[in-house]
């Protein structure tokens, strides 16, 4: 059953991150299409996994009490591989993050689609296949296939629903759609998040979507975010050559942005550490310029 627009008005999917959810009054309206757009190392993927494993810790705790009141959490957290594997992914987080949440990331479900994404390509397929040999019937079938994001359609509407996801990355999907032998293009991947943005709001979850900046042209770019709900934007500040700051911007956010707006609140500083994983370190009161 979906969720109708009037009680989505009125419940908050929390973050997880507790510095960040007591700014928001909760956390994202539910239903959000949130994309994640960031330089190299400055904390969107730690943004999702911070995110999702704290979900997780709080469910496994039975703690949760939602503290506004409107606060719901998911019933499920997603993730939607294009090229990494589980192993890859599952050892960045026990790199990243202590012990107890290394543990609990074992309850993601993990989707990984590697063979899609690499099929009709030079790499092997031994590089990218973890489960049982490749065989003719199941060549075959993979051939004649619906596709990338035709496999993800299903997979999303199978699990996405009350549910947070993560997929990683637009960036490897709009790397898939420049490849000529594959079927899809780019009017497919802007096709997808649209129909991504409305479907979200039956779903009444939350989507992340990671991008990473300057990879695509400007103009690509704003179509993606476009597209989203919500655009968060994690870029490095410079304070001279000794020192660089993190900071998280929040680009646009449909239902949201007025009220931070209200409260002069569209950056923060941010750290990234082992014990904590992301966090907002500093609430900057920087006013909106447009």
């Amino acid at each position: 059953m979906g969720t109708s627009m009037d009680e989505l008005h009125s419940i908050a999917m929390p973050t997880g991150i507790i510095s960040l959810d007591s700014v928001l009054k909760g956390g994202f309206p539910a239903g959000s299409f949130v994309m994640l757009l960031g330089e190299i190392g400055a904390g969107n993927a730690e943004f999702a996994y911070t995110s999702v494993l704290s979900l997780l810790e709080l469910h496994q705790n039975e703690n949760f009490s939602g503290a506004f009141g409107n606060s719901v959490l998911p019933e499920k957290i997603c993730y939607i591989s294009l090229t990494r594997s589980w192993e890859d992914v599952h050892d960045e987080i026990g790199r990243g993050f202590p012990e107890d949440l290394y543990e609990i990331s074992s309850k993601i479900d993990f989707k990984d689609f590697s063979e899609e994404y690499f099929s009709r390509t030079s790499v092997p397929t031994e590089w990218v296949t973890t489960g049982p040999a490749l065989t003719f019937d199941s060549l075959r079938e993979k051939v004649s296939g619906k596709g990338l994001i035709s496999e993800m359609v299903t997979y999303l509407d199978e699990n996405a629903p009350k549910s947070v996801v993560i997929i990683d990355s637009v960036t490897a999907l709009a790397e898939y759609c420049a490849n000529p032998e594959h079927s899809a293009d780019w009017s497919d991947i802007i096709s997808f998040f649209r129909g991504l943005q409305k479907i979200s709001k039956e779903w009444g979850g939350m989507v992340y979507a990671l991008l990473t900046a300057g990879i695509l042209n400007n103009s690509l770019q704003e179509q993606v975010m476009d597209c989203a709900d919500g655009v968060l934007i994690f870029e490095w500040d410079d304070f001279g050559a000794a020192k660089r700051q993190r900071v998280m911007h929040v680009k646009k956010f449909r239902g949201l942005l007025p009220q931070l707006e209200r409260a002069n609140l569209v950056k923060f500083e941010t750290s990234v550490t082992t014990d904590h994983g992301f966090a907002i370190s500093k609430v900057k009161q920087v006013g909106w310029q447009r």
